[in-house]
């Protein structure tokens, strides 16, 4: 066993002094370190003149090192360097160092400090470009210069990669075709044609097309005026609902348009007085929490509801399916958050948004409105007479994805609204929550306003925000109390939200 033993020592010894003799020191791991490589996009070759686009997030060897990503020149094809009025709409990200805090078993201690944090690289969109929306990049192609840097101790390592990213841009299509009004009267023999369409959207340089009823229909290849074909009679008024494409003169590319909400055509011996039309551009479902059906959730404070019943399903308002003029709409349904768990209520706040929506593409000829309908069920007041939670609802032009970075306006003082009715004259502002009895504190109690228990139809006014592109209607299911409340006194309540849509009737 001795002899074994002092085999062993020797072997180690052996081999410690040809790790002193032979070993790496950190100068030389530090002197092994490379320069950033092989930094690689995906060409873009479908984008759009005047509007925003996002690379891919690139690949890039660092050798294990962060890199720090920077844009340092733009050129068209023909060399001309991009000036200011381009690139300040351009931006590149980098990796983002978050701090996050440990589970409070976790704490430990550092040179007599204790720790309670810990920080991580989020590498999710470095290199990312992004071009803002409403930019000065027209049609042609485009290359980007890009420095990449990485940091070991006090050595930075750079590569410049030239000419490494490119963009192709093409004509902005034209995604909105608008004939106004909406219905016109074409009469036989009378040489009598539509009106001109508005190109709302898009590169001008088209020519238009029928894309069906040739038969009975001609356009105007340069300006679209639409009018009856020669020959052609009717002895009933014809409805027809024509199919236009709409063909870029520069790609080539057709955009096509058709549909009872696009242009209705009535062909007629005499003429014929046609009713103004409506427009419901936005109805979604609500049918699941999904932004395919209309909307995304987000929680804040859960309180003690489970989260697979914040902003559940349940059957639609009855009192929007009492109005006939809305259409219908297969499998909506009503979304509702029910915050009083085993009779017990704790504060809670979480957000609905909805999807955000162009209404630029109706800002000639048309009337906007949001409409929606929401119930407040089983609020019960605190002790001093105040609501425990409200249904606020807010607007954004600037949401992007991000709740917390949008900027969020308060809209509910300025909402039309009706008590378990579809017409008649509205009051303005949401009713306070509850039965409007008892003290009042808030001073928001009105006895001619409750709601409580019933549907209200809201009524918001969307002209003054008709060349906003990306606008945003949140509700949030909000908490003003703190702690524990048990029982009637205080009781939070639910809140539903029903049957919101957005629309545009011709003035």
């Amino acid at each position: 066993m001795k002899k074994y033993f002092k085999l062993s020592i020797i072997i180690i010894l052996i081999v410690f002094a040809q790790c002193k003799d032979d070993g790496i020191s950190e100068s030389m791991l530090l002197d092994n370190k490379q320069a950033p490589k092989n930094l690689a996009y995906q060409e873009i070759a479908n984008a759009r003149e005047f509007s925003s686009l996002r690379s891919n997030v690139p690949t890039i060897d660092t050798d294990n090192l962060m890199p720090t990503f920077e844009i340092v020149s733009a050129r068209k094809e023909d060399g001309t360097t991009l000036d200011a009025s381009f690139m300040k709409d351009v931006s590149i990200q980098n990796p983002e160092v978050i701090e996050k805090p440990l589970e409070p078993e976790n704490y430990y201690f550092s040179n007599g400090v204790e720790v309670t944090t810990y920080t991580v690289v989020d590498y999710t969109n470095s290199g990312k470009i992004t071009i803002a929306d409403n930019n000065n990049f027209d049609i042609g192609t485009y290359y980007f210069t890009i420095n990449v840097s990485t940091t070991q101790k006090e050595t930075t390592f750079n590569t410049l990669f030239t000419d490494v990213f490119k963009i192709t841009i093409g004509p902005q299509l034209v995604t909105n075709l608008l004939y106004s009004p909406l219905a016109q009267n074409l009469v036989v023999g009378q040489n009598s044609k539509t009106t001109k369409p508005f190109l709302i959207t898009g590169n001008p340089a088209v020519t238009f097309q029928l894309s069906s009823d040739e038969d009975k229909l001609t356009i105007n290849s340069q300006t679209g005026e639409i009018s009856l074909k020669a020959g052609y009679t009717t002895v009933d008024n014809d409805t027809i609902y024509p199919g236009v494409n709409v063909i870029s003169n520069i790609s080539g590319e057709i955009t096509s348009f058709k549909g009872q909400s696009f242009l209705m055509l009535v062909a007629s011996l005499t003429p014929v007085n046609l009713p103004k039309q409506t427009k419901y551009f936005f109805y979604p479902t609500l049918q699941a929490n999904n932004k395919l059906y209309g909307y995304s959730t987000e929680i804040i404070r859960a309180g003690n509801i489970p989260t697979n019943l914040v902003w559940i399903q349940q059957a639609s308002s009855p009192l929007a399916n009492l109005d006939t003029s809305l259409p219908k709409i297969n499998g909506k349904k009503a979304i509702v958050t029910n915050a009083v768990v085993g009779n017990v209520s704790t504060p809670h706040e979480s957000d609905v948004i909805i999807n955000s929506q162009d209404l630029s593409q109706f800002k000639l000829g048309f009337d906007l409105k949001a409409v929606f309908y929401t119930s407040n069920v089983f609020v019960e007041y605190m002790q001093d007479g105040r609501t425990p939670t409200d249904l606020e609802i807010y607007m954004s032009t600037d949401y992007t994805g991000n709740n917390s970075t949008a900027s969020w306006t308060k809209i509910n003082d300025d909402i039309s609204c009706l008590i378990n009715a579809n017409t008649g004259t509205p009051f303005i502002g949401t009713p306070y929550p509850g039965d409007q009895k008892g003290a009042n504190p808030d001073g928001k109690k009105n006895s001619s306003r409750n709601a409580d228990g019933k549907w209200v139809r809201c009524e918001f006014d969307l002209n003054p925000f008709k060349n906003e592109k990306n606008f945003t209607l949140k509700f949030k299911f909000n908490s003003y109390f703190d702690g524990t409340i048990s029982g009637a006194t205080g009781r939070s309540g639910r809140f539903i939200i029903s049957d919101l849509h957005y629309k545009a009737t011709e003035q």
